[in-house]
């Protein structure tokens, strides 16, 4: 029992660890690539917590990763703070409450995600893509919206890709980012060839968006 209980701590550290490294990817480090690793990892968790029989932590899962990224890009909200001495009790709470409120959300995408019962990586990858985005574009909304760090903004430097924007918008955009970003994990995890095909064209994304953004912009 104590194995296990020591085992589930370092499963939510580790989450939070993952979550924290995927701000690194956001503005003013714009570390793109860090995604892949942040988010295939996610996915690979989840979806091996998925195929076991004990599912009861399904939400926390979600709520550690979703606790550890917004903890280390929200913190500039305390420091907003600190310019008025009647302001610094809020201080605790900006740090703390605000990053554990919006992890609610990851949690309840997470959640979901372990009640659909689909066995394929690839469908699984998709079915993850589309809660967290479906979930993002509440999170922008309810409550007149916290839009903040959106995933899709660690392409904020990449002036030809973000172009589809003005098509499609940020959070179909954010979607297909979730997907591209996680998408190295269908290798680890793939079961056919044919899966392997499908993450192979995924990757060409980049690509075709990047061709589409050049030729907008000229």
């Amino acid at each position: 029992f104590i194995k296990l209980k020591k085992k589930i701590y370092f499963e939510f550290l580790f989450l939070i660890v993952i979550g924290a490294l995927t701000s690194l990817s956001l503005p003013p480090y714009n570390i793109l690539l860090i995604n892949f690793a942040t988010f295939s990892s996610f996915f690979i968790f989840i979806f091996q917590k998925k195929k076991s029989i004990n599912k009861n932590n399904a939400f926390l899962y979600g709520w550690f990763f979703g606790f550890g990224y917004f903890l280390t890009n929200l913190y500039w909200i305390t420091i907003s703070l600190t310019f008025d001495v009647n302001f610094s009790f809020l201080i605790p709470i900006a740090l703390i409450l605000i990053p554990a409120f919006l992890s609610i959300f990851y949690g309840v995408a997470t959640y979901c995600f372990f009640l659909i019962d689909i066995k394929k990586p690839v469908s699984n990858l998709f079915l993850f893509s589309f809660l967290i985005g479906v979930i993002e574009f509440l999170r922008g909304t309810i409550l007149t919206g916290f839009p903040w760090n959106l995933i899709a903004y660690s392409f904020s430097n990449n002036l030809e890709i973000i172009q589809i924007t003005s098509s499609i918008g940020i959070y179909a955009f954010n979607m297909m980012c979730i997907s591209f970003f996680a998408i190295p994990a269908t290798f680890i995890l793939r079961e056919n060839k044919k899966e392997i095909a499908v993450s192979t064209i995924f990757l060409l994304l980049p690509i075709i968006l990047y061709m589409y953004g050049s030729s907008k912009i000229k």
